[in-house]
């Protein structure tokens, strides 16, 4: 590890205004943090645009013959005016021409929508005094859209050099062909963890807009705690139910490469944030780390008699919903029974009989039943690994609050119970359980 090469990421709304850029500057020079990777500038008011929004109505616009001045004019005033603030002496002419010529050929979406974030860096590290190290130039994707992390170290440690200071653009990178090729929206989060792995960085620190990882959603539960540390398991686990703070993607480069993710607030800097931990034996658990939940399931029963005893009856299963590109979520099982989770939204945008038909001729079961409208809730503790009070606890508060308990599931040794439950009960059980656990 080395501990000079602090690696930060502030998202669209640490830097959607002059005013927040400079509270940026603030953190990253009192802090010596020698890699910086930035998001697009994001909306400054509620009824404000994000940049990258501006360049996919851009894009889009000009493919159907549209005219797309307003959005193209958006993008670049934000940039002229933040170069105006910070008088900045920088030409950036010849990039909203290249721009625009890129969107007026239509034919390179990545190219495009990655503008945001190379604008972005450039003015930003001019106003920081940094270098400007253009993420195309070492971040390498393989054909499979997989990142090619040993070529992307190879090539990124060839370009810094001792004692400098880079300002790095998030979300995009070079594909096998040489074309700019972006990850999924909120990609920002997951340059910053490449660049954590290949700089060897002791932490990366991701700053946004809320202090932490809270322990619950605010909006569904009253004034939940911050979580001072959790680790990568507990998070993704968090995560996959809805609490979403951080791409899905970092924790794979962060977590191999044994790096602690802090996530920190710009504007409340002197809070010291969530520590994400590579080893959860390191952090001391007292209690529970957080619950989450998510509405918009459906379950899809099937009782047979000794279906248990059928050889490969789940491999069945699971190839008849990948026939209609329905994702699984759980697959809970009895002796005569095997229930499957699923979005709702998969199930509402696919021929529901065909699907249920083939289930009927190829499983032959004696009775299917399809549960719609239910909440998924995942109550996440290492401490459900150890502690058999937690898990009494748990049910106890569960039984508490009269919730009819459609599905219900703890792996062996896992460090989460989810269970689901009608819809109509999702927002006072979430409250209640907090209340009780937490």
């Amino acid at each position: 590890m080395n501990k000079n090469n602090i690696v930060c990421k502030f998202g669209g709304t640490s830097l959607a205004s002059s005013e927040n850029i400079r509270k940026v500057k603030d953190i990253v020079v009192s802090g010596n943090k020698r890699f910086v990777i930035v998001s697009a500038p994001g909306k400054r008011t509620k009824d404000d645009v994000k940049l990258t929004d501006c360049l996919i109505n851009c894009f889009n616009f000009s493919k159907e013959g549209k005219d797309f001045t307003e959005s193209f004019n958006a993008f670049k005033n934000r940039f002229e005016e933040i170069k105006k603030e910070f008088n900045l002496n920088i030409d950036l002419t010849p990039y909203y021409e290249d721009l625009y010529s890129h969107i007026v050929e239509h034919n390179d979406y990545d190219y495009v929508v990655s503008r945001g974030e190379f604008f972005s860096a450039r003015v930003i590290s001019l106003f920081f005094g940094y270098e400007f190290l253009d993420a195309a130039s070492f971040i390498t994707f393989a054909k499979d859209g997989s990142v090619e992390l040993e070529i992307t170290k190879q090539k990124f440690e060839s370009l810094i050099e001792n004692g400098k200071k880079y300002v790095i653009p998030g979300f995009y990178g070079l594909d096998y062909k040489g074309k700019i090729k972006t990850f999924s929206r909120g990609g920002s989060d997951v340059t910053g963890a490449i660049v954590s792995a290949i700089a060897d960085a002791p932490v990366y620190e991701n700053w946004t807009d809320v202090d932490g990882f809270l322990s619950a959603d605010p909006r569904l539960c009253n004034n939940p705690e911050l979580i001072e540390e959790l680790s990568y398991h507990e998070l993704r686990e968090l995560s996959y139910m809805g609490a979403n703070v951080l791409h899905q993607d970092c924790a794979k480069f962060l977590r191999e490469n044994n790096i602690v993710l802090n996530l920190r607030n710009t504007f409340n800097p002197t809070c010291k944030g969530s520590l994400i931990m590579p080893d959860s034996e390191k952090i001391k658990h007292k209690k529970l780390t957080g619950i989450a939940g998510q509405k918009g399931f459906t379950i899809i029963h099937i009782d047979k008699f000794d279906i248990n005893e059928s050889l490969g009856i789940i491999e069945r299963i699971a190839n008849i919903f990948k026939k209609y590109n329905i994702s699984i979520e759980h697959i809970p099982t009895g002796i005569d029974s095997v229930s499957i989770i699923v979005k709702s939204h998969f199930v509402n945008s696919t021929n529901t009989k065909d699907l249920l038909d083939d289930i009927y001729d190829q499983i032959k079961p004696d009775r299917l039943e399809i549960i719609e409208n239910v909440a998924l809730i995942s109550i996440v503790g290492s401490l459900l690994k150890t502690c058999r009070e937690a898990e009494k606890q748990v049910f106890e508060s569960l039984f508490k609050t009269n919730s009819q308990i459609i599905t219900l599931n703890k792996g062996a040794g896992g460090i989460s119970i989810i269970f689901g439950i009608p819809e109509s009960e999702f927002e006072n059980t979430m409250q209640t359980l907090y209340n009780s656990l937490f």
